[in-house]
């Protein structure tokens, strides 16, 4: 392979490629290749949050969740967004969708050498002319965000969720001058509280909110579930990122395909929270774009792609959906890519796209020549080596742009300050 400027040129043997005079040569030995991990969906700046609640069902979670998240202060953020970059090139990312509700993702992806799009979160149930005056100091505070964004960073907008959001928000955000070309993404169809606090006005979920002295989102509309009112209320906007979606019937996928919505598929979190197994051969079958996404360590596992594949499938068996390791490989790279509309620039090994690159050291080479993707994921296998944009970030155990020691350090000091150790 010939990189030049961190941009593919050549693929093939080395002496097909004929690299000019003077070229660095870098031999990996016997690794898989692979494009650099795309995370379509996470949540950076809650890395501390590890072991905050334990698997339950979504409102039970997410009532302890809520509690906790409040003792984490900016300094926290930015600590557990930087741990929470590392982490995640460490397992072979490259590129992250985050959503938060501070932004201190966007300097740990620039510090990592990373690329991404830092979506910052926004809740409020507001109407009329109180939800124009908070979409405006929105768009403030994502300008202020975006004057200080680092190389290969982009933000975009996250209006959380259905129930956290409410209808004249979010339409102010997409018609706001400044706010409605960015990249959105959201949260929709997670659970079936999710499904019935949106239909019915109760359940545990609108337990929840009542306890909290909060007001849920609400949608007025006939028709039935979260996809089907944000429809109603046209608020489906292509590029959208919709994470999870589980609780979506086949008139949802095919309503979620016509307005290019793509989503984010989260198995372990859907998993962890009993939210449901998404119906992800479906939601491709009708054309909407699947890509692998890692949430957060409060409700997943730490960032890691290749876990979450497996996740992915062995959520698709429960569901009598199998699917092959190249599958769930290719959801974790180009589908991905697609999914964040940057699939002309990285998400697989060609000429023209960017030098994102992962180096996986295999646990059976001689299994690796029969199913290489199946290696890949092997938990057994090993990332050794990430490159993004042709510079080499991971080589064995040494991070090359941050004090990887001093990050993890920084980051057990935050999570003893939270006690959380």
């Amino acid at each position: 392979m010939l990189i030049c400027d961190g941009v593919i040129e050549a693929v093939g043997p080395v002496r097909a490629v004929e690299p000019p005079g003077g070229v660095l040569e870098i031999d990996l030995g016997e690794v898989i290749l692979i494009p650099g991990l795309i995370d379509s969906h996470c949540h950076l700046e809650w890395a501390l949050t590890g072991g905050v609640s334990k698997p339950a069902p979504f409102p039970a979670w997410l009532g302890g969740f809520a509690a906790r998240s409040q003792e984490l202060d900016m300094h926290h953020r930015e600590r557990a967004a930087r741990w929470g970059a590392l982490m995640a090139l460490v397992c072979g990312t490259t590129t992250v969708a985050d959503s938060g509700p501070s932004g201190a993702a966007s300097p740990a992806i620039s510090e990592a050498g990373m690329r991404g799009t830092v979506h910052l979160e926004i809740f409020g149930r507001e109407r009329g002319r109180d939800a124009l005056d908070r979409a405006i100091q929105h768009a403030e505070a994502i300008g202020l965000l975006r004057d200080e964004v680092g190389p290969g960073v982009r933000i975009g907008v996250s209006p959380h969720a259905p129930y956290t959001v409410g209808p004249d928000l979010w339409t102010a955000l997409l018609e706001h001058p400044d706010l409605g070309d960015l990249p959105f993404a959201t949260h929709i169809a997670e659970s079936p509280e999710e499904v019935r606090l949106l239909d019915e006005g109760d359940g545990q979920l609108g337990a929840l909110f009542k306890a909290m002295g909060r007001e849920p989102g609400q949608w007025p509309s006939r028709a039935r579930g979260p996809v089907a009112r944000l429809a109603a209320h046209e608020v489906l906007r292509p590029g959208l990122i919709a994470a999870h979606a589980v609780q979506v019937n086949e008139m949802d996928a095919m309503t979620l395909a016509a307005c290019d919505v793509r989503v984010a598929h989260c198995p372990q979190s859907n998993a962890r929270l009993h939210c449901g197994d998404a119906p992800i051969a479906m939601l491709e079958e009708v054309g909407v774009l699947v890509g692998l996404g890692t949430d957060s360590p409060a409700s997943a596992g730490a960032y890691d792609l290749r876990a979450e594949a497996r996740a992915a499938g062995e959520a698709a068996a429960r569901r009598g959906e199998p699917r092959s390791a190249a599958d769930l490989l290719a959801m974790a790279t180009m589908g991905s890519a697609k999914v964040l509309g940057i699939e002309n620039e990285v998400g697989a090994i060609a000429p023209g796209l960017l030098a994102d690159l992962v180096a996986i050291r295999p646990r059976d080479a001689e299994a690796a020549g029969y199913d290489t993707a199946a290696s890949v994921l092997d938990p057994g296998s090993r990332v050794e080596w990430v490159m993004v944009n042709g510079e080499v970030l991971i080589e064995g155990n040494h991070a090359a742009k941050v004090d990887a020691e001093g990050i993890i350090a920084d980051a057990r000091q935050a999570r003893h300050e939270i006690g959380l150790d």
